[in-house]
């Protein structure tokens, strides 16, 4: 199964020793959810901590404790160093690759490389009641039925299943032979990629190979 590996690779000394981060698979959202995560610091920093962050076709829904405030983020391109200063205290839910798009028919390259705040895209449930909950347990289960709510109406994630076939044998894979595969013209594929992940074909298949290789 695809499930892209953040933080717990790049820790370093820093910021194991300031920031606690915990993710929490929840089955009954497997389906659709990576996992949901919290990023909190230990204290109030008094330096600049950097979160290296690695693409990997996903789009979170971040919320921010501290500021009361909930986006959408998602990268492309390379390593995105993220500086956590002060009071941290985040909890996000890391969307599977695909589902972004199925949910909302916005196509995932217009959210990559930008935060776009969760107002401007879902109009139809307000999370905001998350910040009226105080442990942590409560706030998973009230993003888990968001989840489930959400994706009620979803029977297949028919563009999972590429993400799913590359990372069983990315270094096997090209652009060419996956158009081929499923049946889908080197355009046509390019297209598909950007609106359902946000990434080329390329660029996915160079993340694959390298959460594969973890």
């Amino acid at each position: 199964m695809y499930y892209p590996k953040q933080i717990p690779y790049l820790l370093d000394k820093e910021f194991k020793q300031n920031i606690e981060y915990i993710e929490y698979r929840i089955k009954d959202v497997e389906k659709y959810c990576m996992c949901i995560w919290t990023m909190r610091s230990k204290e109030i920093l008094d330096k600049t901590i950097c979160n290296n962050i690695l693409p990997d076709a996903c789009i979170d829904i971040v919320i921010d404790f501290v500021t009361k405030t909930i986006c959408f983020a998602g990268f492309s391109k390379e390593t995105e160093a993220f500086e956590l200063r002060h009071q941290i205290d985040y909890m996000g839910v890391r969307l599977k690759p695909s589902l972004f798009y199925l949910i909302f028919k916005i196509e995932a390259d217009q959210i990559m490389d930008h935060q776009i705040s969760f107002r401007d895209i879902e109009n139809e449930m307000d999370l905001y009641e998350i910040f009226n909950l105080k442990n942590t347990e409560k706030r998973i289960e009230y993003l888990k039925n968001y989840l489930l709510q959400k994706t009620k109406n979803i029977i297949d994630m028919p563009f999972l299943k590429i993400v799913e076939e590359l990372y069983k044998s990315p270094k096997e894979q090209t652009v060419i032979n996956i158009s081929e595969k499923f049946g889908y013209h080197q355009r046509q594929l390019y297209r598909i990629f950007k609106a359902n992940y946000g990434v080329s074909p390329k660029v996915l298949l160079n993340i694959s190979f390298k959460y594969h290789k973890k």
